[in-house]
């Protein structure tokens, strides 16, 4: 898959590294939090599809969302909604065997608002967009313990749009505009 750059992968150029690098350098570089070079242009992150890639992930949110000016609460809802949608990967579309164990987050600043893209490598479709979710007021009667993410993930940005490509994965956009 293309990132939304255009290019064939690999992480903005600001970072100093390139799709051929490995999922552990680019893990480690992604830690770095060196996110400032990048202001302009979108962060592009491709690490291991497991739990320890989720804060280089949330802290590339959070930066892009800080630099366009979102206030903390806004900034904490894309956070949450890009983490669950990015756990749910992790937990839910590798359970059978995935073309790559490798997940892809590019968040993209624009002047009036913070697109993040998902990119997975499952053979399964989720189309997160179009799954229902559990009403907010069953999930508190049950007493449920999980099951809020598409909750979350609808709910805490403004857009959210998904695509399976056949052979290659699924892409999940959020969007987040300025007010």
């Amino acid at each position: 898959m293309q990132s939304s750059d255009g290019t064939a992968g690999g992480l903005n150029p600001a970072f100093g590294l390139t799709g051929s690098d490995s999922s552990q350098s680019l893990a480690a570089s992604a830690a770095g939090h060196n996110y400032r070079d990048a202001v302009n242009g979108p962060v592009h992150l491709r690490l291991p599809g497991t739990p320890d890639s989720l804060p280089p992930i949330r802290d590339a949110v959070v930066r892009g969302a800080e630099m366009l000016g979102f206030d903390a609460q806004e900034v904490a809802k894309i956070e949450m909604a890009v983490g669950e949608a990015c756990s749910n990967v992790i937990e839910h579309a590798y359970l059978t065997q995935p073309l790559r164990y490798e997940i892809e987050v590019i968040v993209q600043p624009h002047p009036n608002r913070l697109e993040v893209t998902i990119i997975d490598y499952s053979t399964i479709n989720f189309p997160v967009d179009e799954m229902p979710g559990v009403p907010l007021d069953d999930y508190i009667d049950t007493q449920r313990r999980r099951g809020l993410g598409l909750y979350i993930i609808r709910n805490f940005v403004d857009h959210v749009e998904h695509r399976f490509i056949c052979g290659q994965g699924n892409e999940l956009k959020l969007i987040k505009y300025l007010n």
